[in-house]
């Protein structure tokens, strides 16, 4: 085999894919362009709110116990307190998620936010114990049937709450309490409907307090337990201790990495290799040079296709984690191995693709033989969750050995915050070289069959027969 040959193969196939405006587009300015609008996007998403809901509550409290409480709750400038009280207990929270010196960008977001949520305004009025509920619906249904009240009106009927008479007072020991029942006009916003049925329960536990004689401040004040920021002890010193989500995140980002790279070179290599085939043009790229020559170029040369996506986006999320000042939730060894289990992958899933491609004749042919690859390479989707939870677990050890969805497996493994020891992590990748060399060798015999073979398209029995004649 000819290196040259193969370098110019592959350096054709980078520049013919890498260097046209659509992937530079897609893949660089694209995700730049997102992360300098982010800010723009978040405040274009805050501010498209739908339009406050105003209108009308009944009450039909059997008990004759709620109302009064529950009127307190949804009360106007009730409501909005509590909606105030949500941002800053978000801004707190978000707080110690920001690097430091970014408080003063974070207090002038939140506060235009505020100026823009509208906040549902509710007018309650109690039906009487003897009123018919039935009549009340009617009024909510002539309503809703004449379309005449619009969203802002307060003699709108939003909503039709029915408690029981034994909600808050057991009527016999041994049963519990009674609850309620909420009947609803259509199209309220989630905010308004969460606002009503939290107001009404609010109410009937603080009427249940009240009447056995329990003060709900004082249950509310034991209940609660404040806890600061949780740090790790290190052999460098104290830092701030990774949360549930950075645990889970982490390996995430790393798996949904291998998979965007791995995925784009093979797609690209499956699409050139089809159209040049179809195209007649391969018969005159194999008089310049053979088959393997070919194949080899063409998969070295989309790998830096991958390799290069995977460059870029991994130095955003590097970037991402200084700027949070997080950089110690991922290690160098790390950031290797995402590029070794790469090169791994890659070549594993570009040699199906390949062997693909040289065996059809158009894209549309390809589809029946690249729904099995793709569930493969989805696989690894579905064992996330306990490969997260449990790293070195026996499922999480075993699929780590499984080609060729063992290198997705191990870097979830090794970016999880219990990673393997690392004479595994080095047999895992002894196993997927020679699992690399086994599918390059049966690529390379359906490569060299297929390539100039037309007509009807094979099936699986073809290419086992194909493997066999090369």
């Amino acid at each position: 085999m000819n290196l040259s040959k193969v370098f110019r193969v592959a350096g054709r196939e980078f520049a013919s894919t890498a260097m046209t405006k659509g992937f530079i587009i897609g893949a660089l300015v694209m995700p730049a362009a997102i992360g300098a609008l982010m800010p723009l996007i978040i405040v274009l998403t805050m501010s498209a709110q739908p339009p406050a809901d105003t209108g009308t509550v009944y009450v039909l409290d059997r008990s004759a116990d709620v109302t009064g409480t529950l009127s307190d709750r949804l009360a106007p400038e009730n409501v909005e307190a509590r909606w105030q009280e949500r941002f800053e207990k978000v801004k707190d929270v978000t707080k110690r998620m920001l690097p430091s010196g970014q408080e003063g960008t974070l207090d002038q977001g939140i506060a235009n936010a505020k100026s823009i949520i509208r906040y549902p305004n509710f007018r309650v009025i109690p039906a009487g114990s003897d009123t018919d509920i039935d009549e009340l619906k009617e009024e909510m249904q002539a309503q809703v049937a004449a379309e005449g009240k619009a969203r802002g009106d307060i003699e709108t009927v939003l909503a039709i709450i029915e408690i029981d008479a034994d909600a808050t007072q057991k009527v016999n020991e041994d049963e519990g309490y009674g609850g309620f029942q909420v009947f609803l006009r259509p199209k309220l916003n989630d905010e308004t409907i969460g606002e009503i049925r939290d107001g009404v329960k609010w109410s009937i536990r603080q009427r249940r307090y009240e009447n056995a004689g329990i003060n709900r401040t004082q249950v509310l004040e034991i209940s609660e337990v404040s806890e600061r920021d949780s740090q790790e002890i290190t052999a460098e010193g104290e830092k701030k201790a990774a949360s549930e989500f950075t645990n889970f995140i982490i390996p995430i980002v790393s798996l949904v990495l291998l998979l965007i790279a791995s995925m784009t070179g093979g797609q690209y290599l499956l699409t050139t290799t089809v159209e040049e085939k179809s195209n007649r043009v391969v018969e005159v790229i194999l008089s310049a040079c053979s088959p393997m020559e070919l194949m080899t170029g063409k998969i070295l040369g989309q790998m830096f296709v991958g390799l290069s996506l995977l460059v870029v986006y991994s130095w955003l999320g590097i970037f991402a984690l200084i700027y949070m000042e997080r950089q110690d939730l991922v290690s160098l060894s790390t950031i290797v191995l995402i590029f070794v289990f790469f090169i791994l992958a890659y070549f594993m899933f570009a040699s199906l693709m390949a062997a693909i491609g040289s065996a059809v004749n158009e894209m549309r042919e390809a589809q029946s033989l690249m729904t099995p690859v793709i569930l493969l390479m989805m696989l690894p989707y579905f064992f996330f969750m306990p490969v997260i939870r449990a790293p070195n677990s026996m499922l999480s050890t075993v699929t780590s050995f499984i080609p060729p969805i063992s290198p997705f497996i191990m870097i979830m493994r090794v970016a999880s915050n219990d990673p393997p020891p690392v004479w595994q992590t080095g047999l895992v990748i002894l196993v997927n070289a020679v699992a690399v060399v086994i599918f390059l060798w049966l690529a390379a015999k359906v490569f060299r069959v297929g390539l100039l073979m037309f007509g009807k398209p094979p099936n699986v029995r073809t290419l086992i027969k194909w493997i066999r004649m090369a």
